[in-house]
């Protein structure tokens, strides 16, 4: 995986990412294998550090990991169906997962889907995504570690992207008076809620921050 340039805003990663799921995992032994972060980011005038990695895989993954406070506690901010597939990547097993967005969640009929099949000739929907190219890299990583299974990529239905196309998110900042602007559009919900809990959060800012879905500009 190649790193992603470290001079963009700290909001992108909002923009274009949800929060997926948090890890607990070894912060030395993440380091020895990927390396120091490729961006430090201060907070409460240097009493503690966030760090992040930001990666482009080859093929066309893009994964941040953010560590805050405490130093062996990781946030994987990605689309919450390709978890999986970002623990693959990171060579991480599932059980350094505390918790996913994804859980619970039935994998999306529609869309690129991987396939397992085991020896006794049984089918198993592993994962989705909108990108062909990801389930693609997905089962070539589950394949090279050896399994006895076999894996297929399919397409069902029109493409998953298709319907939420019809709708994008807005932030919207509405001050005491209530007057309103919009401050960003997302195409992720998860994205635009956490882009608006940061600002919200931000005690230098007075006003309030909400999300709304709105039709996208022609």
């Amino acid at each position: 995986m190649k790193p992603l340039p470290t001079d963009r805003p700290r909001v992108w990663l909002f923009e274009r990412h949800a929060h997926a799921a948090t890890l607990k995992a070894s912060r030395s032994r993440f380091e020895r294998q990927w390396g120091p972060p490729h961006r430090v980011v201060p907070h409460d005038e240097g009493r503690f550090q966030e760090a992040h990695w930001n990666w482009r895989s080859e093929c066309g993954l893009e994964l941040v990991v953010v560590s805050m406070r405490e130093a062996d506690r990781f946030h994987v901010f990605i689309e919450p169906m390709e978890v999986d597939h970002a623990l693959a990547h990171l060579g991480l097993k599932d059980e350094v997962v505390e918790w996913r967005a994804d859980e619970g969640l039935r994998i999306p009929r529609e869309g690129w889907v991987l396939t397992r099949m085991d020896e006794t000739g049984n089918r198993y929907d592993v994962a989705q995504s909108p990108e062909r190219a990801h389930v693609a890299c997905f089962a070539r990583i589950l394949e090279a570690r050896g399994h006895k299974q076999s894996y297929s990529v399919e397409l069902r239905g029109p493409p998953a992207h298709e319907d939420a196309a019809l709708k994008v998110w807005a932030v919207i900042r509405q001050d005491e008076y209530g007057n309103r602007a919009e401050v960003a559009r997302l195409e992720c919900e998860q994205g635009a809620r956490a882009f608006a809990e940061v600002y919200e959060a931000d005690p230098r800012h007075k006003q309030t921050y909400f999300v709304e879905p709105v039709a996208p500009r022609s």
